[in-house]
């Protein structure tokens, strides 16, 4: 099986002959729990679980973790907003998080690390970037991006890019004898307000930069080196090419990802699905007009590294398609035969989830094995494509 790595631009080998029993590790950047999930990370945590799903149908084991960010500035702002305690929102919104995957079949990673039960580990991750010289001091603590060679290679953008899309999101912050040396070093250890959480260090007390959270949490359960790390498009530049900055410091070892794998964003009515644009289209909301197989077929039917449009016709489409299939399947069991499925079918379907997970192509196999009336290929593929989500 091969994925286009974001950072070669060329498709890498990620599972196949060789690897013996050795599983494949998988990092996925999870929820800033504080709203509930909508279609856009659906999306994402779909697409990853038919990765995941279709490795381990094959025989390949998968180590898959999923973090869950609840220290990070939109969660404080959001309780602020709210009058509500920033861990009671984290909380709720986790669950939100949890229920509508889980609704949506998919097999649940193996840990869902949270920031605020990993501080010690971040704290010594931090301790060692200072010690080793890729950080500094002043009003916080940064990460020296001049002790790194290649920022900017993962997200391929120019200094000028990286600088613009950091004013555009607020996060430039400011150069000069009491803050960082230039504009692209990013915090490692900052000050905390005085309703946010705040936890002891040498440098001072606080809490976590963003970045570094998750270079902490995939090196603990996945090791210095990982095979897969995932997450939206939106995530290239700041977090993950930071991460990778910080990680191949903290180890000396290249690459720390052996393949990049971004989603596409998903748009609502022309414009990015979004809390801040306040555009979202819950999964609830979806849930409410489809049954959950629908769903998640819809979502997984475009092609992952590309944007795409969520449209109410769509999803429509997608439940007429579901009601076809839960049909054949209803009929098969009544007629109570039992025959393998089409060997031509499964080698299509295998083809495309092999070829940077083409699942639009897999979903034709689907289509197709439909079609012909092969309910045993349909089984076989719907229990990879939809998981435990219900048709109907």
């Amino acid at each position: 099986m091969r994925v286009r790595d974001t950072l070669t631009e060329r498709k890498v080998r990620v599972a196949g002959p060789g690897r013996g029993r050795k599983p494949v590790t998988l990092y996925v950047c999870g929820v800033t729990p504080y709203d509930s999930g909508h279609m856009g990370h659906a999306f994402t945590f779909s697409v990853f679980d038919v990765l995941v799903r279709y490795l381990e149908s094959k025989g390949t084991r998968v180590k898959y973790v999923q973090n869950v960010t609840d220290i990070d500035d939109p969660l404080f702002e959001r309780a602020r907003r709210d009058g509500v305690d920033w861990r009671i929102l984290a909380d709720r919104e986790t669950q939100v998080h949890i229920r509508d995957m889980t609704v949506l079949g998919w097999r649940a990673p193996d840990r869902m690390p949270r920031v605020s039960d990993e501080i010690q580990r971040i704290l010594a991750a931090v301790n060692r970037l200072h010690a080793s010289g890729h950080a500094y001091k002043t009003d916080a603590l940064y990460f020296d991006v001049a002790t790194y060679r290649g920022y900017g290679k993962l997200s391929h953008r120019s200094r000028r890019s990286m600088l613009r899309k950091l004013r555009d999101e607020g996060l430039l912050g400011t150069v000069g004898p009491d803050g960082k040396r230039q504009a692209l070093d990013f915090p490692l250890w900052r000050g905390s307000a005085p309703d946010e959480p705040s936890w002891p260090s040498k440098f001072g007390a606080g809490r976590p930069g963003w970045h570094i959270e998750c270079s902490a949490m995939a090196m603990r359960y996945l090791g210095d080196q990982i095979d897969i790390h995932g997450g939206g498009r939106d995530l290239e530049f700041s977090h993950h090419e930071s991460e990778r900055a910080q990680s191949e410091s903290l180890t000396g070892k290249r690459p720390f990802a052996r393949a990049w794998v971004h989603t596409g964003m998903v748009r609502y009515e022309g414009r990015k699905m979004s809390k801040s644009l306040g555009n979202l289209v819950k999964v609830s909301h979806a849930l409410n007009r489809a049954p959950a197989a629908a769903v998640r077929l819809y979502l997984i039917s475009h092609k992952y590294g590309r944007d795409w449009d969520f449209t109410w016709s769509g999803l429509a489409r997608y439940a007429r398609l579901v009601e076809r299939l839960r049909a054949l399947l209803a009929h098969s069991a009544q007629r109570g035969r039992r025959t393998g499925p089409g060997a031509a079918l499964m080698r299509e379907f295998d083809a495309a989830l092999c070829d940077d997970l083409d699942i639009p192509r897999a979903v034709r196999a689907l289509r197709r094995a439909l079609r012909e009336g092969d309910a045993a290929a349909v089984r076989k593929m719907l229990d990879v494509l939809v998981g435990t989500a219900a048709l109907s």
